[in-house]
């Protein structure tokens, strides 16, 4: 066992984005014990982190800053150090661990504990929470061990220990216990996400809960509810085998941006002044994101993003017939036209960055608009069935599913068009 020392390293946001591909199965498996106290915004944190990766010699760990240094040790610590990194959002701390040899299959345990106020001053824009009405936690503040890689999927079992009367949603399984909560997290997934909630409206339907925590609730509400029954049962429509949703935990906040989809967990701003169009749009965005599986931090987060967005304009379509559609892609090219700097393409065979907002939130869509325009909507709907049911995570492989419904000849041409 050992304490690690304080270093500064001279690291940046392109070292923080490292590239690779989306893992299918867990690196780590996180069992917990985290500790809250919603009146003081603290937070205390144990972890034993297994490591299911035989071939990993070392991992480096991001942590927000404010929880202070954490003690590291465990059976599969040979070393480590600890460095200031410059995140998104301003500093983070940065704990590099030097793994021991996995001897026969061993499990190799890196255990962390740490402890402080996750928010000393207020975030600037308040994606997590730690305060006594609601508790959103997301690998937007940092505050569990995040690999640096931002590729490796986990597992995890989480006690939670709050006292009072809360109620809690996560992406996978999340049940009451004496003291507080447990979360177990049998499917690997890129975050560890949950959000508590002790002041709330809760409307619930087949397939989908919501819980408006703004003060007051109700705004906007039947509109959401329109919009989560006609996308459910879009979606479920057009996934084929690869449906239908789970079910779906929709929390609407106080904020005006900072919405988010992890799985079926999603978190929606104030939706009170929200068009039906609008409203319409990003709640099938945000559950079309269950059948997104590119890296959101490599160059194929435009299928993440593009796919999302496209088929939340089709699912608006739907809904709200041929004038609004073609009103929000004229709109998207105005964007693109208005843009203060020349775009890359979409996507190259040489493409090496993540592309920027207008790329995956605009671009995108409208190629595949034009797409869905070359091999005619049916045929399109059948590709993107395709392609949720092969659970695509390539733009390679993505090609060759659109090739396998409409042709090489088409398939050059939207290449082409993803080259512009």
């Amino acid at each position: 066992m050992w304490i690690s020392k304080p270093a500064l390293a001279a690291l940046t946001a392109a070292t923080i984005l490292t590239s690779g591909a989306a893992a299918q199965e867990a690196v780590f498996h996180y069992d917990g014990d985290l500790r809250l106290s919603p009146q003081t915004g603290r937070l205390v944190a144990d972890w034993s982190l297994t490591v299911t990766d035989d071939d990993l010699t070392e991992v480096t760990f991001f942590l927000n800053t404010a929880l202070g240094e954490a003690w590291i040790g465990g059976s599969g610590v040979t070393g480590a150090t600890s460095d200031l990194a410059e995140g998104f959002n301003g500093q983070m701390r940065a704990y590099t661990i030097a793994l021991a040899p996995s001897v026969d299959g061993a499990d190799r345990v890196i255990e962390m504990r740490y402890a402080g106020a996750l928010f000393p001053e207020p975030p600037a824009v308040p994606i997590n929470t730690l305060d006594p009405d609601k508790i959103e936690l997301t690998v937007d503040s940092f505050w569990m061990p995040f690999d640096a890689r931002f590729s490796s999927l986990i597992t995890a079992d989480l006690d939670i220990w709050l006292p009072g009367a809360w109620d809690g949603v996560t992406m996978q399984s999340i049940i009451r216990t004496p003291g507080g909560f447990h979360i177990d997290q049998d499917n690997p997934a890129l975050d560890l996400a949950f959000t508590l909630m002790s002041d709330f409206e809760r409307h619930a339907a087949p397939g989908y809960a919501i819980y408006d925590t703004r003060d007051p609730a109700g705004a906007g509400i039947e509109l959401a509810v329109a919009a989560l029954d006609h996308c459910t049962t879009y979606l479920n429509a057009l996934s084929g085998a690869a449906g239908p949703l789970p079910n779906a935990s929709i929390v609407v906040t106080s904020r005006h941006e900072g919405g988010y989809s992890r799985g079926t967990l999603i978190a929606l701003t104030d939706i009170a002044e929200s068009s039906e169009a609008s409203l319409t749009q990003f709640v099938c965005h945000e559950l079309s994101h269950y059948w997104s599986h590119g890296n959101a931090m490599t160059v194929e987060n435009w299928l993440n993003e593009s796919f999302a967005d496209y088929v939340a304009i089709m699912g608006m379509r739907d809904a709200l017939g041929e004038t609004v559609f073609e009103e929000r892609l004229a709109r998207y090219q105005r964007q693109i036209d208005n843009a203060s700097a020349d775009l890359p393409p979409v996507w190259t065979p040489e493409t090496t960055e993540r592309p920027p907002y207008l790329v995956a939130y605009r671009k995108g869509p409208l190629a595949l608009a034009r797409a869905e325009a070359l091999i005619g909507r049916e045929a399109f709907a059948r590709f993107i069935q395709a392609v949720m049911e092969a659970r695509v995570s390539t733009t390679l492989q993505m090609l060759d599913v659109f090739e396998a419904v409409g042709g090489a000849e088409a398939r050059a041409q939207f290449e082409a068009i993803l080259a512009e």
